[in-house]
């Protein structure tokens, strides 16, 4: 791997504040390319995405908080304002699930989760690559019934973990703070 990739990774952070233009149909082959290359276990391809594009986001938007106030969370008019207000820039949301495998015994949920977590986070690389930034919300009704019903995810079979959005940066962020790795790092010895 050269340096220049690895400063690719180490430069790339989360960012919610983005803007049109997304991916064009090209770039967005490639991101979803990436996500199915996720360590898969069993080649289960639990992996799901649903797109959300611009002109589908407000409706979304409606469905995510009268679900979640259904649900009984309390979403406040300030929450559920400055909510729109993100999402009126944001060109692309993915929706974000994968396929419980439920009698699997060579392969436990934990493992499927994390299988999904390593897609996700290609779609973040690659799109970071490509200039977009990405921002991973589990609000938006994530946690209801409602939402990944509504987005053709039972959640029998299903299980749902949240939106990507995806875009252009709106305002240059400063790098983000990053703690020092050996603080968390040990070495065994036995």
């Amino acid at each position: 791997m050269s340096f220049e990739t690895v400063q690719f990774i180490t430069s790339r952070r989360s960012q919610k504040l983005v803007q049109a233009p997304g991916p064009t149909a090209e770039q967005l082959q490639q991101l979803l390319s990436a996500a199915v290359c996720a360590p898969d276990h069993s080649a289960l391809r639990a992996w799901r995405f649903v797109l959300i594009e611009q002109e589908n986001i407000p409706t979304l938007a409606d469905l995510a908080i009268d679900a979640t106030r259904r649900s009984g969370r309390e979403i406040t008019e300030q929450k559920e304002q400055n909510m729109r207000k993100w999402l009126s820039s944001v060109p692309l949301l993915i929706g974000l699930a994968y396929k419980i495998s439920h009698d699997n015994e060579k392969v436990p949920e934990i493992e499927q989760t994390l299988s999904m977590g390593a897609a996700v986070m290609n779609i973040q690389n690659a799109a970071h690559m490509m200039g977009f930034s990405t921002y991973w919300s589990t609000g938006l009704g994530t946690y209801t019934d409602e939402v990944p019903e509504a987005l053709g995810f039972d959640t029998l079979d299903y299980r749902f973990v949240g939106f990507l959005a995806v875009g252009t940066p709106s305002v240059t962020l400063p790098p983000a703070q990053r703690p020092d790795p050996w603080t968390l790092t040990t070495t065994w010895r036995p």
